[in-house]
């Protein structure tokens, strides 16, 4: 089940590709334009996720094109007794384009075992901003397990490349430890600041990776960082 979401620059308006296969529980909607730049929100289609699922989220944007996603509400990875669901996302950027995604928390809740896979793929002069937030159970419970990885690339370049791998109720030392929330937000084709800030790190190419890890989603420090990036990334008049 693959939802697929592209946006080109385009006279008055810019061209906007959106579909979604039969069932696909997460659907793609318009809700602005202008000749560069779209505004999509990700809207369920149904109860997600369930042991079995399988969803899918292929993105491009267009040269010089920036492209908004807004999550209407969390996700959940339901009780499947151990059986596993993916969530897989590819986001190709072209030369100059811009993506931001500020994703919503996905719960992980006990039995669940959900497997979430992002992969950035940016042009020259390319910029992407992701967040995402990992919460391992519902109120009362430890949580299932959570395999999540990461890669982004400029070019042929690779500009991270993670993996974690944890289950709530065997909490790993020098991972998540006692924590149950794992919040990040990737910068990708331009450096964050000039890394004084505890919560962040440059990395080795034009990039830079904030993270926090804690008990409850509303304590994050990482708001301002998130504005503060999305200002570098966009511009204060978009």
């Amino acid at each position: 089940m693959t939802a697929r979401i592209a946006v080109d620059a385009a006279p008055g308006r810019a061209r906007v590709d959106l579909s979604a296969a039969a069932g696909t529980t997460v659907v793609p909607r318009l809700l602005a334009r202008t000749a560069t730049s779209a505004h999509i929100a990700l809207v369920a289609g149904g109860a997600l996720l369930l042991g079995g699922d399988t969803i899918g989220l292929d993105v491009r944007v267009g040269a010089g094109c920036l492209l908004e996603l807004t999550e209407v509400g969390g996700t959940v990875a339901y009780d499947a007794d151990g059986a596993s669901s993916t969530w897989w996302t590819r986001i190709i950027v072209d030369e100059g384009g811009t993506f931001v995604w500020r994703g919503l928390e996905t719960v992980v809740a006990d039995g669940a075992c959900l497997h979430r896979r992002t992969d950035v793929r940016l042009a020259a002069g390319a910029r992407a901003l992701i967040r995402e937030v990992s919460v391992l159970g519902r109120s009362g419970e430890a949580g299932g397990r959570l395999v999540q990885q990461t890669s982004a690339s400029i070019g042929d370049v690779p500009l991270l490349v993670e993996s974690v791998d944890v289950r709530g109720d065997r909490p790993t030392p020098g991972v998540l430890g006692p924590h149950r929330v794992l919040e990040s937000i990737l910068l990708a084709g331009v450096r964050g600041g000039d890394g004084s800030d505890e919560h962040v790190m440059d990395l080795a190419g034009p990039g830079s990776l904030a993270r926090h890890l804690g008990d409850a989603v509303h304590e994050s420090p990482l708001g301002p960082i998130w504005s503060s990036w999305r200002d570098r990334t966009v511009g204060e008049d978009r």
